[in-house]
């Protein structure tokens, strides 16, 4: 039987899916499934006669029950349906990253936290960005920005004045930039002893915060505004992660502090 009939089997009826489904609980005779679900026994007697036709289910004693290719069918259908789900949840995220490179799994996403940005409220992925990092539980950040602003300034000053040490990854472009604008500034924060920074020499298209044991990531349009933020404790995700930002300082350049590091942010008091 050809994959695409089977597919297109499947599709055609949202009956057919309700009875396999109950069918992977276990095995019932015509009667029990009909009482079981919103279906006349007609229309379940019609269904299983082509589950066994398509070696799906097997009558035994009065009761069907799937098969092993069956249970198989319906578990990866139905995986495929709740992976369909999240993408469309998640497709203002998926829409603003670079590339499919860039894009986690979508099984990852089941527990995460979204926020994208919308008419009535365009700042709340970062208002979600500044809500969870200020509760990040570490000392030691790693990140990857396309951008440097100031809208984060304050919440990760707070972090590094708590001498949390940060990993940035930032394009040669966005660095030349912050330089050019406020050269003292940028000696200063270069200086700290809190802060590695590397120059990445193309363009960086989305945003990576990572923390012990949660993950932040941004999706940004073409004019370096956030437009959608995830943030998610999946140990897949972080692992998935870890990599991608190993793989943006690695091909980054360090950039030596303009003077030798007397700046501690350690220390409040």
């Amino acid at each position: 039987m050809p994959a695409a009939d089977a597919a297109q089997f499947l599709a055609g009826s949202t009956e057919r899916r309700q009875l396999l489904v109950r069918l992977l609980e276990g095995a019932g005779s015509p009667a029990d499934l009909a009482s079981d679900l919103p279906l006349s026994r007609r229309s379940v007697q019609r269904h299983l006669g082509q589950f066994v036709d398509r070696g799906w289910a097997v009558k035994e004693s009065g009761q069907y029950r799937l098969t092993v290719t069956g249970e198989l069918v319906v578990e990866e259908h139905t995986a495929y349906l709740e992976t369909l789900e999240r993408i469309e949840a998640f497709s203002d995220f998926f829409a603003h990253l670079p590339d499919r490179e860039h894009a986690p799994e979508p099984r990852w996403l089941d527990d995460a936290t979204l926020a994208t940005a919308t008419g009535d409220n365009p700042q709340a992925p970062v208002h979600c960005y500044l809500e969870h990092i200020r509760t990040f539980e570490t000392d030691h950040i790693r990140m990857v920005s396309p951008v440097l602003s100031r809208l984060f300034h304050e919440a990760h000053a707070d972090l590094a004045l708590d001498g949390v040490h940060t990993e940035l990854v930032l394009s040669t472009a966005t660095i030349e930039r912050a330089r050019e604008l406020n050269p003292a500034e940028f000696t200063i924060v270069t200086s700290v002893d809190v802060l590695d920074l590397y120059r990445y020499p193309s363009t960086i298209g989305f945003g990576l915060t990572l923390g012990d044991d949660r993950i932040i990531i941004g999706a940004y349009d073409a004019e370096g505004q956030l437009r959608a933020c995830v943030v998610s404790e999946n140990p897949d995700l972080i692992r998935w992660g870890e990599e991608r930002f190993e793989r943006y300082r690695d091909d980054a350049d360090p950039i030596e502090p303009s003077v030798s590091r007397p700046f501690s942010f350690g220390d409040r008091t």
